[in-house]
């Protein structure tokens, strides 16, 4: 019995440690992207990004942002560069995040 416990409880923290990690650099993404917002947009405002997903087999992402009392705007960013498009009509935008 004993054989066993010791070998599931690796495996378990393990898992806890991957699973954990993954969802705290998607968080970590979150914030920095927010904060490659503000910096384009020059402002101090909050920045809420929202309605993410990834595209380009996980090399990009697209979503919206909104500062604070302001109305909701397109983005793309791109993870590889770090490169970020604002607004719907940018050709990084359509490019990536439109469904034809």
């Amino acid at each position: 019995m004993h054989n066993l416990i010791v070998p599931s409880l690796v495996l378990l923290l393990t898992a806890a440690v991957i699973f954990g990690g993954q969802a705290f650099n998607e968080s970590r993404l979150d914030d920095h992207i927010a904060e490659s917002i503000a910096t384009a947009l020059d402002t101090r405002d909050a920045v809420e990004v929202t309605a993410m997903h990834e595209v380009n087999k996980g090399y990009g992402i697209c979503g919206t942002y909104r500062l604070a009392g302001g109305e909701s705007a397109a983005f793309f960013y791109n993870k590889a560069n770090e490169h970020l498009a604002l607004g719907s009509d940018s050709r990084r935008y359509r490019n990536n995040c439109r469904t034809p």
